[in-house]
């Protein structure tokens, strides 16, 4: 599950992704597999064709892979780079849902941003680790942690 926390200080010593196109464009990019398929379907409504194309759900038109919206890529920046910790500030709903719903990976921003609908997440502070299941409990959380 996804461990959220509010400040990087409990994550020191990880990668901190905090521009998550640029990230993207020059990382996770070369790492597009089959796993990227369902994550841009949801997100972006849009069909990967190719490792470095997409069909946009617009126009059907043909797209570089650098063009799919920052939600998405930091939906993928999470998935292919379980280990780092990504900024969710320029995240959607349509993004967080599925994020939220990841197996692995670690996310942070100082700021509540819950999609409403989720199992249970992982969150991390100066007393530990412990998993919350309700839309308020996370919220009165992120309010409260410093």
């Amino acid at each position: 599950m996804i461990t959220i926390y509010k400040n990087k200080k409990y994550m020191p010593n990880a990668v901190c992704i905090d521009f998550n196109d640029v990230y993207f464009n020059q990382y996770t990019s070369r790492e597009i597999d089959e796993r990227a398929k369902p994550v841009i379907a949801k997100i972006d409504g849009a069909t990967l064709v190719e490792k470095y194309k997409f069909k946009s759900i617009f126009n059907a038109e043909l797209l570089d892979i650098d063009k799919l919206s920052s939600g998405c890529k930091t939906a993928l920046n999470i998935l292919y780079f379980p280990n780092a910790l990504v900024s969710i500030k320029e995240c959607g709903d349509n993004a967080l849902s599925v994020i939220f719903g990841f197996e692995e990976g670690n996310v942070y921003s100082d700021y509540p941003l819950i999609p409403f609908e989720f199992d249970s997440v992982c969150v991390s502070d100066e007393n530990g680790k412990r998993i919350i299941k309700e839309y308020d409990e996370l919220k009165t959380w992120w309010e409260n942690e410093n």
